[in-house]
């Protein structure tokens, strides 16, 4: 990589980029971040006093974390090297999750990572607009006073993640299956409340978010990552950043249709690929073959759904192919995607991921079925275990990534 000198290198921009490798990365020396980010050792050094002298990151001593810009581990021969590192406490953003009858609040540190979070079970679809932003920000107040023993200072940001369409332009809910109301304005009341940037995106975008600052989940590049749960959505990363669509909303991957006359999906419409994958719809679809204790679930608990998968994976052939037939139709709907769009990876996640053993086979079916011979040596299709909900750390990084922009775009006053 060709590196710039201190003459020519912008400071904003190439400080922000050093945030952000530290951020994924972690502690890493000052010749590592040169490498990885085309930075002559003098502007690294210059533009790293800077980020010292203003609290946002600090020298410490260990073995790296990163890579040395060239794919390999640094060297760690001799005496331990000095790193940098971001300083954790140099501001604090309040991450929102909200899915059906649940909301869920965390605390993330300047390095995205979650300090301390909580759950309250409510019942969303009894909430119009006034009364949803009456409730976000009574949560978010009293949590914010419960947790001023490491986080004194108020919150620089909020970042929420929204189960449903969202347009992240203009901050309002389009629709979402937790909410009985559409188009709600909810980012505007929440910043005249708390000050500091506030952003909304659907879950699915917050994940891709999460990826994207993980290094371990190999999010570099152009991706897409579908998440399988109570609905189906997708978030689209190209040339390292999410990609919401000119008009704040895009990569809806569970609207898009496999049959127009077929089943009724959640958002009003017949025939969406979440409408035969989606939680509700595996549960629909379940209750005309075995008695359920609740079959018209709006939101189908966990327990509910590794019961149906423990029964398919037993023996019960008719509950297999419920998820066989889910598997075919993603593997459709991923034709669509990849002869669209051709990302490098495709990674499918979420806890309605719980029975991809079942669903692989057919996946790999309906992409046979649909794709293009020509197109067949396409994008590599990773499962990523649901072990951690990424979708609220995704909005703690969304928020830290907007949060690095303004700051330098308007550097605080002497």
């Amino acid at each position: 990589m060709s590196r710039r000198t201190d003459h020519d290198t912008p400071r904003q921009p190439s400080q922000i980029a050093i945030l952000r490798f530290l951020r994924i990365h972690g502690p890493a020396a000052r010749i590592d971040i040169g490498n990885a980010t085309g930075l002559s050792p003098a502007t690294v050094t210059s533009l790293t006093a800077d980020l010292i002298a203003q609290g946002l990151v600090k020298e410490t001593q260990g073995t790296p974390n990163g890579t040395n810009g060239n794919g390999g581990q640094s060297a760690t021969r001799g005496r331990p090297k000095v790193l940098l590192d971001l300083v954790p406490s140099a501001a604090s953003v309040i991450g929102v999750k909200l899915t059906i009858n649940l909301v869920e609040i965390a605390l993330g540190n300047f390095k995205g990572e979650i300090e301390r979070s909580i759950q309250h079970s409510i019942n969303t679809r009894d909430l119009d607009e006034t009364s949803l932003v009456t409730t976000l920000c009574d949560l978010i107040d009293h949590f914010i006073t419960d947790n001023r023993d490491i986080a004194p200072n108020p919150p620089i940001g909020i970042g929420i993640a929204i189960q449903g369409v969202a347009d992240s332009n203009s901050g309002e809910i389009i629709w979402s299956p937790a909410l009985r109301n559409r188009h709600i304005a909810i980012t505007k009341p929440l910043r005249e409340r708390f000050g500091g940037i506030v952003q909304m995106s659907n879950d699915a975008n917050c994940i891709a978010t999460a990826i994207t600052q993980n290094n371990d989940l190999g999010g570099n590049g152009d991706f897409a990552v579908i998440m399988l749960g109570y609905g189906v959505g997708m978030g689209l990363v190209l040339n390292g950043a999410v990609y919401n669509g000119h008009f704040g909303a895009a990569a809806e991957f569970g609207h898009m249709k496999y049959q127009p006359d077929g089943p009724l999906c959640n958002c009003g419409r017949r025939g969406c690929i979440e409408a035969y994958i989606g939680d509700y719809a595996i549960l629909r679809d379940a209750s005309g073959l075995i008695d359920l204790p609740d079959p018209n679930s709006l939101h189908p608990s966990e327990k509910q759904m590794m019961d149906l998968v423990r029964r398919a994976r037993d023996g019960h052939d008719d509950l297999a192919d419920l998820f066989r037939h889910a598997g075919k139709v993603l593997g459709y709907g991923i034709a669509n995607l990849i002869a669209l769009l051709g990302p490098e990876r495709i990674l499918i996640t979420g806890s309605g991921a719980r029975a991809y053993d079942l669903m692989e086979p057919e996946i790999e079916r309906g992409l046979r079925e649909a794709q293009v011979p020509e197109l067949r040596n396409g994008p590599k299709i990773i499962h990523l275990p649901w072990d951690k909900d990424l979708a609220l750390q995704g909005a703690i990084g969304q928020s830290l990534l907007r949060h690095d922009e303004s700051m330098f775009a308007n550097p605080p006053a002497n």
